[in-house]
């Protein structure tokens, strides 16, 4: 089996040719590639299947061997171009320490710097978590993918690209975090030890905390044990919740592998502990904590200079974004410091915030008519959004799109922000428990006649 290889900036790529099994896959990635690797500062590891005439399992359980021990070392590694069957075996592997891309197109817009000028759809993808973490890579590169049921309803798609059968491992460099009916679900694997406070972005837990999220789920069922030090990081998390009165749930969590006074300190301080995601569904604690998941109780700190001027960065980001979707042109009000009213007999709205840290910490309101929702819905689903929930995908996906365009915005301008995943309220009633009374800056959108209201707070 030949196998070239080639570097491109802190990426690697390696292009097999023939059959791989067990015996030749050693030849791929050898232990001095891996000193290499240091040494260059590589990033990406990327392996093109498209002259592999076959591969066996063992081959592929080898390779991701070596991926675990480059994951350990800060470097992403992935498949592309592989033929059904070695997808098929792919997908027999649970533990993936890898992601697979349907394409090297495909593969570059996860991992090249550059951004490529082409339109980006999710088609036909039925697995939920899989397309939500599509989405949330790609928005973080700075990308505005775009859904829909059938590859009919793309316009140009000689300036396309469609992603079908590509796979985001749940594993990365930190812990991974996606946000799935207002719950914030945190990914953990292998042994959790002291490392676990640099894989573990606590700014972004603080945020999703101080902007309304109020169930915490802990995923750990690749979780192989986890020691006092670990323990004593969750437990910390765990008393800053409290202040909250949000719910942590540890789910799959393998009691063998956990001495018991190690659980006995992590229920102390409020954690709570379900075999599965099914039990924790169906579970009392989780009824309770929805009734008061908008509760809030920190005081709000002051509207500062520097926050002010962060304004055109989300603003800018915002009407390039919904003018982009809708093709519509936005009229815009002079911004103004003000306290944050609604009208709660108007139910015609949808609204979502999310929170930022950083160089300056805050959060932003976003509040669409439904008319404006149903627009945007038409550009995202390809058609009109009919039920709550549809609308409720619609505004946490078009957030999610406005903070990828804001982050490289603050990007060209060596702005150093980080930005949560957007949380979506039921209603104005709810969203008020959160914000009411707080000062803020207010922009007031208008798209046609279909309002949108901007909040700058704290």
């Amino acid at each position: 089996m030949g196998v070239v290889r080639s570097y491109l900036g802190s990426k690697v790529y390696y292009r097999p040719q023939g059959f791989l099994d067990a015996s030749n896959a050693s030849l791929i990635i050898t232990p001095n590639d891996i000193k290499n690797f240091e040494t260059r500062k590589i990033k990406y590891v990327s392996i093109d299947f498209a002259k592999v005439i076959s591969a066996n399992i063992n081959a592929i359980r080898f390779l991701n061997d070596i991926f675990e021990t480059l994951y350990k070392k800060d470097i992403e590694c992935s498949f592309f171009n592989v033929n059904k069957s070695v997808y098929d075996l792919v997908l027999k592997i649970d533990n993936r320490f890898f992601n697979i891309y349907e394409s090297e197109e495909v593969e570059k817009l996860f991992t090249s710097d550059e951004i490529i000028d082409k339109d980006i759809y999710l088609c036909c993808i039925n697995n939920d978590e899989n397309k939500n973490l599509i989405i949330y890579h790609l928005v973080k590169k700075g990308y505005m993918p775009i859904s829909v049921n059938d590859e009919s309803e793309i316009k140009n798609t000689e300036n396309a690209i469609v992603i079908k059968n590509s796979i985001i491992s749940k594993f990365s460099n930190r812990v991974s975090a996606i946000v799935k009916n207002n719950i914030v679900y945190f990914y953990f694997d292998g042994f959790l030890d002291t490392s676990l406070s640099q894989k573990f972005d606590i700014d972004y837990f603080r945020r999703s905390l101080s902007i309304g999220f109020r169930i915490f789920v802990f995923n750990m069922n690749n979780v192989k044990g986890l020691n006092i030090h670990a323990v004593s990081f969750l437990t910390k998390l765990g008393v800053e919740s409290a202040e909250y009165g949000a719910l942590m749930a540890i789910v799959g969590l393998n009691a063998k592998n956990v001495q018991p006074k190690m659980l006995t300190d992590l229920e102390d301080v409020g954690f709570l502990f379900f075999a599965d995601e099914d039990e924790l569904m169906n579970s009392e604690a989780l009824e309770e904590a929805k009734k008061h998941m908008d509760v809030i109780y920190k005081k709000q700190k002051k509207i500062t200079k520097e926050l002010v001027n962060l304004l055109p960065y989300f603003v800018n980001s915002t009407i390039d974004t919904v003018q982009l979707m809708t093709g519509i042109e936005a009229k815009k009000e002079k911004p103004e410091l003000t306290k944050i009213e609604f009208d709660l007999s108007n139910n015609n709205y949808v609204t979502s915030s999310l929170g930022f840290y950083g160089d300056i910490d805050g959060m932003v309101v976003l509040i669409f008519s439904e008319k404006l929702t149903k627009n945007i819905s038409r550009i995202l689903l390809g058609e009109e959004a009919k039920t709550k929930e549809e609308l409720h995908d619609i505004v946490a996906e078009f957030a999610n799109i406005i903070v990828g365009n804001t982050k490289t915005e603050f990007a060209k301008h060596d702005v150093q922000i980080n930005m949560t995943l957007p949380k979506v309220f039921d209603d104005l009633e709810s969203l008020k428990s959160l914000v009411a009374e707080k000062k803020a800056i207010e922009v007031k959108f208008y798209f046609d006649d279909d309002e949108f209201y901007f909040y700058l707070t704290r």
